[in-house]
């Protein structure tokens, strides 16, 4: 992890091949009550460590305050502007850049985030000569449900259980969370965290 490192490490490793970096980006917002505001930075930092370890790549620190406009209304959201998070995006990807890095990969677990980060991406890889900046989606499976629903939902049960109040949940939710639980939300993980890893490019050279 990058944050652990000293600058010296950072240089060795790089050096010794450590050619990849993942950046995870996350939101903190409204949930339905049976759910953490900070839910989807939760998920990011699950899953910004499983695609590190997957990879052998270096793992930044998570962006934790997303792109949540579409629930800036509701109590506890916290949110970012599209242009905001292109241009975190643009910042960290010169300052991986300068330090070796050749291939970059945005991972979000909120959607607000998907799109300034691939459009990010996509500039950046132009920008950059020796790198490659990628924003691969995760794959949620064919009934990813409704927002604060049962692939949430289970994906909370499989790492934070504790956060999790199922009879505190809205009833509109009430159908669709009798299938959560911490054994889909693996499953959920896995099928999740696989997609995104099989779409970040091999590094060159």
């Amino acid at each position: 992890e990058l944050e652990s490192l000293t600058a010296s490490q950072l240089r060795d490793s790089i050096a010794s091949g450590m050619a990849t970096a993942i950046v995870p980006f996350g939101s903190i917002e409204h949930h339905s009550p049976h759910l953490p505001l900070g839910a989807d930075a939760l998920v990011a930092d699950a899953v910004g460590l499983a695609v590190a370890n997957r990879l052998d790549a270096l793992l930044v620190p998570s962006f934790r305050v997303g792109c949540a406009t579409q629930h800036a209304v509701l109590a506890g959201t916290l949110s970012l502007s599209m242009e905001t998070i292109g241009d975190l995006g643009w910042g960290i990807a010169h300052g991986l850049a300068r330090d070796g890095v050749r291939v970059i990969a945005f991972v979000s677990t909120h959607g607000g985030n998907l799109e300034p980060l691939a459009a990010a991406a996509a500039q950046l890889s132009e920008a950059l000569p020796t790198c490659v900046v990628s924003a691969p989606r995760g794959d949620l499976g064919p009934t990813p449900g409704a927002h604060s629903g049962e692939w949430l939902t289970s994906v909370m049960l499989a790492l934070r259980p504790e956060l999790v109040r199922i009879d505190e949940a809205a009833p509109e939710l009430a159908g669709e969370l009798v299938r959560a639980s911490a054994e889909r939300g693996r499953e959920h993980l896995e099928r999740f965290v696989a997609s995104i890893a099989a779409q970040v490019p091999v590094p060159s050279g």
